[in-house]
């Protein structure tokens, strides 16, 4: 059985201007040409607005290479923007080097005017008692060529090609990216990136992250800064139950206080919820230990949800083609990723726009169409949203989803017994692990001081001997 919420009345939105996706970065573009007093010399004959937007409608039109936009600045121009000539390709290269300042207040800026557009149609079904709904999560950059002198001598798959990380924060309700930090560190553990991108993030708002997350203290902060979040449980977690919400039929809602060793221990209760589906057992945890505020299928739907991030992601790598970075040097890595990140928020109000007027869910029209289709629109004079809503469905564009559905079990609200505030309070004494999250490899060197520690004692047949371990090699 479903338990879909019913679709609320579509409201009524203003018809969008002409070539939406050309007109909305250059008007936003515009508010970058900072007043600055002049320098001495020649004036530069390519503005950073210029060269910024040059890089948009590079990656709008699916090309690869820093050639590529030195073809299109000195010899095709693009929009209102005229031809630079007698541009050296080197020139490119060296001003690419240094525009990730620029090209990040770009992305700022066209996401603050699109928020302030999307916030009336935002979607305030899911989880009505928070402020926002956040999906957190991280993504490993691809391989770099081996481009620069220092890369060449590195084997494939070595930990040193990888380009670096995108750390993110998802508004689930909006669909558009509130946080994105670019790490070129790249084989580090998520959490040790996780409370500098909750950093004010208000109180009241709820998080979905997965297991990768997953850790007494950070969940203990949280619930301490005034944060709900969900989560998947981990299969190795102990736990205790204070209270049983409900038990029936494989469904479990209670709830419990994690850690039963003194070594490691969670300060608040929190809410398990356990229940099986197609010969699977799923488990959840939560601090919104209310099910009459947060029902079983509400929390089954809401972290299904967090996999708006990985589609959002998947935009970005796939269908934005980012994956193929352009360059080996962090700098330009950093421009091809924040004008992929614009083209993403972009075309993500573009999915919300289109299923708004077409009275759709936004899973329904399909992202990857969308980016395929609409640079032959705009260079064709079509408005997106009006031919998307009027063809859509003959184009495949607008089409039944094909997401995963969770079927969650039916549990009334009479069925359900409400933890009383005694349950709810937190341990007098709790005690954190301080795992180390960052990821390191043992050296030679520390193996081989591992095994000079001494000898080990050990108990055979009864007699007491001595085991010496052998240096490792």
């Amino acid at each position: 059985m479903s338990h879909d919420n019913a679709s609320l009345p579509v409201l009524s939105m203003p018809v969008p201007s002409q070539e939406q996706v050309s007109d909305l970065i250059k008007a936003q573009s515009q508010a970058l040409v900072v007043a600055h007093k002049a320098s001495r010399g020649r004036p530069s004959a390519l503005s950073w607005t210029h060269l910024c937007l040059g890089v948009v409608a590079c990656m709008l039109l699916g090309w690869h290479s820093q050639l590529d936009l030195r073809r299109l600045l000195c010899f095709e121009g693009f929009w209102d923007w005229p031809v630079v000539p007698r541009l050296c390709d080197q020139a490119i290269y060296n001003r690419l080097a240094r525009a990730d300042t620029w090209m990040h207040a770009l992305f700022d800026r066209v996401s603050q005017h699109l928020r302030a557009r999307l916030e009336p149609w935002q979607d305030r079904r899911l989880a009505p008692f928070a402020r926002a709904v956040y999906a957190l999560d991280e993504s490993h950059l691809d391989e770099m060529g081996r481009y620069l002198p220092e890369l060449r001598a590195l084997c494939h798959k070595d930990a040193n090609l990888r380009a670096g990380r995108i750390s993110a924060l998802f508004d689930v309700r909006l669909q558009q990216w509130v946080r994105v930090d670019l790490l070129q560190e790249a084989v580090t553990n998520c959490k040790v990136h996780a409370r500098a991108m909750i950093a004010g993030v208000q109180a009241g708002t709820l998080l979905l992250f997965d297991r990768g997350y997953f850790a007494f203290e950070w969940l203990d902060d949280l619930t301490q800064a005034g944060l709900f979040w969900i989560s998947r449980s981990s299969n190795a977690v102990s736990y205790t139950i204070v209270h049983v919400c409900y038990r029936g039929d494989g469904v479990l809602d209670a709830i419990v206080t994690l850690g039963n060793y003194r070594a490691d221990q969670a300060r608040y209760p929190v809410r398990l919820i356990q229940f099986w589906y197609r010969g699977q057992q799923y488990a959840y945890l939560t601090n919104v230990c209310d099910p009459l505020v947060l029902p079983l299928a509400d929390v089954v739907r809401l972290y299904a949800r967090r996999w708006d991030i990985e589609l959002a992601f998947r935009l970005l790598k796939d269908h934005l083609q980012v994956r193929l970075l352009w360059s080996a040097k962090w700098p330009v890595i950093q421009v091809q990723l924040w004008a992929g990140l614009l083209l993403g928020q972009v075309f993500h109000a573009l999915q919300q726009e289109i299923a708004h007027q077409a009275g759709v869910e936004a899973e329904e029209v399909s992202l990857e169409l969308l980016v395929r289709l609409t640079p032959r629109w705009l260079q064709r004079g079509i408005d997106p949203v009006l031919y998307a809503v009027q063809w859509g469905r003959d184009l495949g564009l607008i089409r039944p989803s094909s997401r995963t559905r969770f079927e969650a079990p039916l549990v009334e609200p009479g069925w359900v017994q409400p933890p009383p505030a005694s349950v709810l309070r937190p341990r007098e004494y709790a005690r954190h692990a301080h795992r180390n999250c960052q990821a390191r490899s043992k050296s030679k060197a520390t193996r081989t001081a591992v095994g000079k520690q001494g000898p080990k004692l050990r108990l055979k047949d009864g007699v007491l001997v001595s085991v010496h371990l052998n240096l490792l090699e």
